[in-house]
C-alpha cells in the first residue's frame, strides 16, 4: 500500500493533536479579610452541618415528609436544576470544539448517456462510488481561543450547579420553618384555648359574686373584656396557622397531603442543638454561594484568555480521505485512494479596536466578579456570626422568659386561690391572668425564633445537601 497519499492527512491530524498555548491570566484566589474563627461559636467541636443529613439533624418525622415533597416538587429548585443541566450541555458543546468533527461520506450513482451526447455516437451507462471520511472547518488552537471557551464554559457550569446547590439549602431552612410557624400557631392556639376555659371559669365564679354583692359589675366587665381577648388571640392564631399551611403548600407545590405522619411538638424539633461553626474556611468549602461567586470569577478569567486570542490569527483545517472507482468491486484498491487538504488562515487587521474593546470588557467584568466574591465571603461570615450570635442571646431569653413564666403560672395559682377564699380582689386576678398568659405567650414566640434560628445557622453552615448523614442529594 502507498502510504504517499497519507501525507497530508497526518500532518492535519498532528497538528490538530498540538498542545496549545493559552493565554488566560494564572487564576490566584481574591484574599478576603475575615477572622479565623467565630465569635459565640460555644458548641464543642464534632459534626460539621455540611456532613449531617437533614434527617439527622430535623427530628420531626412530619417535617421530613414535607421536605421530601418539596425537594421533588418545588418549582424554584426544578428550575434551577434545569438552568445546571443547560450549563452542563453547553460545557459539552464547547469541549467538542477542541476536537476536529469527522464525518463519515458514502455516495454511489448510475447514469445513462445519449448516444448524441456521448462524442462517441454510442449510447453507454456510467457508473461513481465513493466513500471516505472528512474534517470540516477545524480550527488549529494555537493561541487557546477554544480552550479558554471551553475552560469558560466548564466554570459556567460549576457556578450554575453551586447555584442549585443554593437553592436547595434555602428549599430545606424555608419549609422547616414554614412547618415551625404551623406548629407554633397550632400550640397558639391550644394555649388561647385553655386561659380561655379559665377565664370562662373565673367568670362563672365572679357572676356569683356579683349577685351576692361582692364585686362591682365593673370588675364583671373586665372578665368578659379578657374573655373576648382570649378567642381573638385564637382566631388570629387560626390565621397564622393557615396562612403557614399555605406557604407550606406552595413549597411543596401541591395542597398538603392527608396522610403525613404526627406531628412533634415545639419542643423536639431538633436532634441536635448545638452545631459548632468551625473555622472560617470550612464555611468558605461548605456554603454554596461562595462557591458560585468563585467558579463565576474563574469563568471571567477564562473569557479574558478568549478575548486575547482574538488578537492573533485564526487557522482552520479542512480535508478529507476516502476513495473513490467507477466500479464497486474496485473502490477499496490503492489506486483509487483520494485525499483533500485546505488549509485557511484568518488574521485581524481592521478590528483591533472592537478586540480591545472586548479584552476591557472581559477585564472589568473579572473585577466586578472579585468585588462579588469577597462580598458574597463577607455575606457569608455576616449570616454565619449573626445566626451564632443570636443563637446564645436567644437561649438565655428563652431561659429567663421560661422562669418568668413559672414564676406568674405559681403567682395566678395563688391568687386564683386567695380570690376564691374572698382575700384577694379581682383586680388582683386581672393582673395575675394577664401577666400568665403574657408570660406564656412570650414563650410560645421566642421558642419560634429559636427554631428558625437553628434552621438558619444550619443553612448559614452548609447544612441540607445531604439526605442522610451517609447519603448525598
Amino acid at each position: 500500500m502507498n502510504h504517499t497519499n497519507f501525507k497530508p492527512v497526518f500532518g492535519m491530524l498532528a497538528a490538530a493533536v498540538l498542545s496549545a498555548c493559552t493565554l488566560m491570566p494564572k487564576y490566584e484566589q481574591p484574599a478576603v479579610a475575615v477572622a479565623d474563627t467565630f465569635k459565640y461559636d460555644t458548641a464543642e467541636p464534632g459534626i460539621q452541618a455540611a456532613s449531617l443529613g437533614w434527617q439527622d439533624y430535623f427530628a420531626d418525622p412530619r417535617l421530613h415528609s414535607l421536605i421530601e415533597i418539596a425537594l421533588e416538587r418545588n418549582t424554584d429548585l426544578r428550575q434551577a436544576v434545569l438552568n445546571a443541566e443547560i450549563y452542563r450541555k453547553q460545557y459539552m458543546i464547547a469541549r467538542n470544539d477542541l476536537l476536529p468533527s469527522i464525518t463519515g461520506t458514502g455516495s454511489g450513482s448510475r447514469s445513462r448517456t445519449a448516444a448524441d451526447l456521448s462524442g462517441t455516437g454510442n449510447a453507454r451507462v456510467g457508473e461513481a462510488y465513493s466513500v471516505g471520511l472528512g474534517v470540516a472547518a477545524y480550527e488549529l488552537d494555537l493561541f487557546g481561543r477554544v480552550r479558554s471557551n471551553s475552560e469558560a464554559a466548564l466554570q459556567g457550569y460549576f457556578s450554575s450547579a453551586a447555584n442549585r446547590d443554593a437553592a436547595h439549602l434555602t428549599l430545606v431552612a424555608s419549609v422547616a420553618k414554614a412547618y415551625f410557624n404551623e406548629r407554633y400557631a397550632e400550640e397558639a392556639m391550644a394555649l388561647a384555648q385553655r386561659v380561655l376555659k379559665t377565664r370562662e371559669a373565673t367568670y362563672d365564679l365572679s357572676k356569683l359574686r356579683h349577685k351576692a354583692g361582692v364585686i362591682s359589675a365593673i370588675d364583671l366587665r373586665q372578665q368578659e373584656a379578657l374573655i373576648e381577648s382570649a378567642k381573638a388571640d385564637y382566631e388570629n392564631a387560626v390565621q397564622s396557622r393557615e396562612q403557614a399551611r399555605n406557604a407550606l403548600a406552595t413549597l411543596i407545590n401541591r395542597p398538603l397531603p392527608e396522610d403525613l405522619p404526627q406531628g412533634l411538638p415545639l419542643g423536639r424539633q431538633f436532634k441536635i442543638s448545638r452545631l459548632p461553626a468551625g473555622l472560617s474556611s470550612e464555611v468558605l468549602l461548605n456554603r454554596p454561594d461562595v462557591r458560585a461567586a468563585e467558579f463565576a470569577l474563574k469563568q471571567a478569567n477564562a473569557n479574558i484568555g478568549a478575548a486575547r486570542a482574538a488578537f492573533f490569527p485564526s487557522i482552520n483545517l479542512i480535508g478529507s480521505l476516502g476513495t473513490a472507482s467507477t466500479d464497486f468491486g474496485n473502490l477499496f484498491e490503492g489506486p483509487n485512494r483520494t485525499w483533500s487538504f485546505g488549509p485557511s488562515v484568518s488574521v485581524p487587521i481592521f478590528n483591533w479596536g472592537t478586540n480591545k474593546a472586548n479584552l476591557d470588557v472581559a477585564k472589568l467584568r473579572k473585577e466586578a466578579q472579585i468585588a462579588a466574591y469577597e462580598g458574597a465571603v463577607q455575606s457569608a461570615f455576616q449570616d454565619v456570626s449573626n445566626a451564632l450570635t443570636a443563637r446564645e442571646q436567644l437561649d438565655k431569653r428563652y431561659n429567663a422568659l421560661t422562669k418568668q413564666s413559672r414564676a406568674y403560672s405559681d403567682a395566678l395559682r395563688l391568687v386564683n386561690l386567695r380570690y376564691k377564699h374572698g382575700v384577694s380582689s379581682a383586680l388582683d386576678l386581672l393582673d395575675a391572668e394577664r401577666s400568665s398568659y403574657g408570660a406564656d405567650t412570650q414563650v410560645l414566640a421566642a421558642q419560634l425564633t429559636r427554631l428558625e434560628n437553628l434552621a438558619d445557622l444550619y443553612k448559614a453552615l452548609g447544612g441540607g445537601l445531604k439526605r442522610f448523614s451517609n447519603d448525598v442529594q
